[in-house]
């Protein structure tokens, strides 16, 4: 739901090339067989018969295996383990992403930042009916000593969370 809404408002497309980001990245131009999904999520199909592991070329920062928690810097090229049960996919620092939580509801799920930067990410809740244009929920996050802590940014200034936060990539 987020991001097509923000597909309506913006024109970006919700899949994308991974040089979406640094077109000028010629080793990101020539990547045909991974995309990302939105901003935090980079995904790395298998496409070979009977491959257990596969290249990835990273843009810039850091990446997490969404599986592992493994970290990942870029900008490179990365060798993931993919294992037939599942598709890599890699998630950027700093990254706040909604997700189903155990419950059914929604959850965010935040990928730990590199230290001394920030990250964010936007939610659009599903109102489930009308035509009102729905509120967009920005977070940023952020290391605070030894945590890291997820806060609220909107026009009435900053707030909790509206929804639970899941912090991966702390390991």
């Amino acid at each position: 739901m987020t991001l097509a809404h923000l597909a309506r408002r913006t024109g970006a497309p919700y899949v994308r090339p991974v040089w979406w980001g640094a077109p000028e990245d010629r080793a990101l131009r020539d990547c045909e067989d991974a995309f990302l999904l939105g901003d935090g999520l980079l995904v790395a199909p298998v496409l070979d018969p009977g491959a257990d592991r596969r290249a990835v070329q990273l843009p810039r920062g850091r990446w997490y295996d969404t599986v592992t928690e493994q970290a990942y810097e870029g900008p490179g090229q990365v060798l993931v383990d993919a294992p037939l049960s599942r598709i890599p996919v890699l998630a950027r620092a700093g990254a706040v992403l909604p997700v189903r939580g155990e419950d059914g509801g929604t959850q965010l799920e935040v990928w730990a930042p590199v230290r001394g930067r920030t990250g964010g990410g936007l939610f659009v809740p599903d109102a489930g009916d009308g035509w009102d244009e729905p509120e967009i929920e920005r977070y940023v996050a952020r290391w605070e000593g030894r945590r890291v802590v997820v806060r609220r940014e909107g026009d009435n200034g900053v707030a909790e969370p509206a929804h639970p936060v899941r912090v991966r990539g702390l390991g």
